[in-house]
């Protein structure tokens, strides 16, 4: 159930950043204590910030924000393949999980005719 969780928290916050530009820190402790952490553009430069260290000094340079603007359109060009992948991934673990039950249901080999041609059309739609 955790890794569900967890896993979708952070799906969202990477399109809450995708979409609106947004600087994100996630740290989730799981109940084994394990670490699970989540940032854009890194955990590490966010929390530094929010400590007030190593703060970026100010900077209005032209060059500067076509680099960020570039790095931008990037991030939000990966965040989209990932979530396009992980639309296939999840299809993909349907599927398995509906070829697995109906290999449950009975052996192949006590199967009659009927029974076998059915299995067979359920796969070709599986496909």
């Amino acid at each position: 159930m955790f890794s569900k969780r967890h896993a979708g928290l952070f799906k969202k916050a990477c399109e809450l950043c995708t979409l609106c530009g947004a600087e994100i820190a996630i740290v989730i402790f799981s109940q084994d204590g394990k670490v699970f952490s989540f940032g854009h553009p890194s955990v590490d430069t966010l929390v530094e910030r929010f400590f007030g260290r190593n703060l970026p000094p100010p900077n209005n340079n032209v060059h500067n924000q076509q680099i960020v603007d570039l790095r931008e359109v990037g991030i939000r060009e990966l965040n989209t393949k990932l979530m396009n992948l992980e639309g296939v991934l999840q299809m993909e673990k349907n599927r398995g999980e509906s070829l697995r039950e109906i290999r449950k249901e009975s052996p192949i080999e006590e199967l009659n005719l009927f029974e076998l041609q059915h299995l067979k059309k359920a796969l070709e739609i599986l496909k």
